[in-house]
């Protein structure tokens, strides 16, 4: 009777963290969110990307760290940005940020006209 009891608290035990493990790993694709870079703040020793949204204007605070990965730098306030997230406890996490409009060109620079 008692390794009966023993199995059937096993199994069960078992059987929730299959059902955990299993909700963890389907998390799904990054979420995508596009808008204008606000500011950038720190709490302590947390950073915090505040980005307000293109389509309806609501402020967004994206946790950021050493692991964000900027392309091709880190934005600043006022810059359009795209920024990839997941959700993770509750918090959104940026892992990627990368800057629109115009970031990726190099400044032009006129060439010297050679004087003979």
């Amino acid at each position: 009777m008692m390794r009966l009891k023993r199995t059937l608290i096993s199994s069960m035990v078992g059987l929730l963290l299959l059902m955990q493990s299993t909700t963890l790993v389907a998390q799904g694709p990054y979420s995508i969110l596009t808008g204008t870079v606000r500011g950038i703040h720190v709490h302590g020793l947390k950073r915090w990307l505040e980005v307000e949204s293109g389509k309806d204007k609501a402020i967004v605070e994206l946790r950021i760290g050493r692991n964000t990965r900027y392309s091709p730098r880190q934005p600043s306030a006022g810059e359009k940005v795209k920024v990839e997230y997941l959700t993770n406890r509750g918090v959104p996490v940026a892992y990627s940020v990368t800057l629109l409009e115009g970031a990726q060109e190099s400044p032009k620079v006129a060439p010297k006209k050679s004087s003979k």
